[in-house]
């Protein structure tokens, strides 16, 4: 898979702005709710799949992006199924 130079760059800079954006992820999981905890853990799952498929488009490497969407894919299937299962209680 060859990327034009132009959205390597653009590839890279998303990259460095996901890897800012796990900061505030980070502070999170050390908050007292355990509820609070598991929906950081899952933001931090889809942060660090995102920031993974991001480099391995960056670099041309498909297995690292095909890592990346699987976390970010699990990472969406766990929080459906925990928004459906508050759903289905109220």
């Amino acid at each position: 898979m060859d990327v034009p130079a132009v959205f390597r760059w653009l590839f890279a800079a998303l990259a460095l702005l996901q890897l800012l954006a796990l900061v505030p992820v980070l502070r999170r999981l050390r908050d007292p709710a355990p509820e609070r905890r598991t929906e950081a853990r899952l933001r931090l799952l889809d942060a660090a799949g995102n920031l993974a498929a991001l480099v391995g488009i960056t670099f041309g490497d498909f297995v690292l992006v095909l890592c990346g969407l699987a976390c970010v894919g699990a990472a969406y299937a766990v929080k459906g199924l925990l928004w459906y299962r508050t759903r289905a209680r109220a």
